[in-house]
């Protein structure tokens, strides 16, 4: 084997090792939203950090109060700055991490979303 053949199959080989690590960024892409598409765990009237906060997956039997320019009557989870998703009957949330949330649900650190 010639020199010129060698520097030939290291270049192939190199670009080969490149073109496979380009693919990764696209297959985590494309795993991701299938993950997402299938949604998190619905949160549970029991998990601790619901009950420290007062969620309810219906906001119209939580202890809502009135609150700078939003009364009470129009506060859910889909208007909340914390939920990270505009669709969906349940939508990730970033106080509950890896659990989704009732849009029509509420909890004592509602705070409206911008916009």
């Amino acid at each position: 084997m010639n020199d010129q053949s060698r520097m030939n199959k290291k270049r192939r080989m190199i670009l080969g090792g490149m073109a496979a690590l380009a693919g990764v960024p696209l297959l985590n892409t494309i795993f991701s939203a299938q993950a997402l598409a299938a949604g998190l765990p619905h949160l549970k009237d029991n998990d601790p950090t619901a009950k420290a906060l007062h969620y309810h997956h219906d906001a119209t039997k939580a202890p809502r109060a009135d609150k700078p320019n939003m009364p009470a009557k129009d506060q859910f989870c889909h208007n909340c700055m914390f939920v990270k998703s505009d669709t969906g009957t349940w939508r990730p949330c970033q106080l509950f991490p890896g659990k989704d949330v009732n849009a029509n649900g509420w909890c004592a650190s509602w705070t409206h979303k911008a916009g």
